[in-house]
């Protein structure tokens, strides 16, 4: 079963580089929040705008937040919620069906 085999060990290198995080930085925070789009989604608990305006002031919690997140493997509830829009792809006219559609999270 040398196929069996290759595939677990696939698999278990997979999960040790699952386990190998870079610590997330508060000048990464800023970065990212700053490049972010300006809209908000109701499942957002702040107007977008306001956490550009104090993305310096928030990025150290975040950064606690997130890092204590990937090193313990445990995350909030509501990180684990999305709102999912099919939108329909380009140069298809059947919304019917499935294939027609492409997922995203908002």
């Amino acid at each position: 079963m040398p196929y069996a085999s290759q595939g677990l060990r696939q698999h278990f290198q997979m999960l040790q580089s699952l386990n190998e995080w870079e610590l997330v930085t508060p000048e990464a925070v800023v970065k990212l929040i700053g490049s972010a789009p300006n809209k908000s989604c109701h499942l957002d608990a702040a107007p977008t705008w306001l956490v550009k305006q104090y993305s310096g002031l928030l990025a150290p919690f975040i950064v606690l937040l997130f890092n204590a997140s990937l090193s313990t493997g445990c995350f909030p509830a509501k990180f684990k919620h999305a709102i999912v829009t099919p939108l329909e792809k380009k140069g298809t006219s059947d919304s019917s069906q499935l294939k027609t559609t492409a997922r995203f999270q908002i």
